[in-house]
């Protein structure tokens, strides 16, 4: 195999060559110059590069020589590019409409959320002026009574203790009267 020269691929299998030497013409692909040392490898290169998910746009006939391969190659590496930017665009179609839908619903969220809490506020000022209410209404009704229980705690004093003390002289000048004794 000399410079210049096209390499079949019969030729190749003919003759496997363990190593390449730097003279030897040979892609720089670690997949080629494996290709190219064995004849194993060759027709794996050749039936992986032949086979594709996608119908071929011609009819390949089993490459011949190194650059066949090449193009064969450099075809199948267009169309798998063409496949994965067709997958890559879907996938951000489907990102999007993902991303989307997680916006609609978080905003639904919080929405609700805004809602639930201007909802808890009105129930609390309901509540905190309810309970205003309630003490207020307690304060008012334990002034009147504490007004209640000092007014009939004085008039008990006042008319009490006055007529208790009345009957107590009655009743020691009766008794100082039946013993004899004298006041001083």
């Amino acid at each position: 195999m000399t410079k210049g020269r096209k390499t079949k691929v019969s030729d190749l299998l003919k003759t496997p060559s363990p190593a390449a030497s730097p003279t030897e013409s040979s892609p720089k692909s670690p997949i080629f110059t494996r290709a190219a040392s064995t004849s194993k490898g060759v027709k794996r290169v050749a039936a992986a590069l032949t086979t594709t998910t996608s119908p071929p746009r011609s009819t390949h006939k089993a490459p011949n020589n190194i650059s066949d391969l090449k193009r064969l190659a450099s075809s199948s590496i267009n169309d798998l590019k063409r496949r994965i930017d067709r997958s890559h665009s879907e996938i951000l179609k489907d990102l999007e409409a993902s991303h989307s839908r997680l916006h609609k619903r978080f905003k639904m969220q919080s929405q609700g959320c805004q809602q639930a809490t201007e909802e808890a506020e009105k129930d609390y000022k309901k509540l905190s002026e309810r309970i205003t209410e309630s003490r207020d209404a307690m304060k008012a009704s334990y002034e009147e009574f504490m007004v209640d229980a000092q007014a009939t705690a004085s008039r008990a004093c006042k008319t009490s203790i006055t007529e208790l003390s009345q009957k107590f002289e009655k009743t020691i000048d009766s008794l100082r009267n039946r013993h004899g004794i004298t006041s001083k």
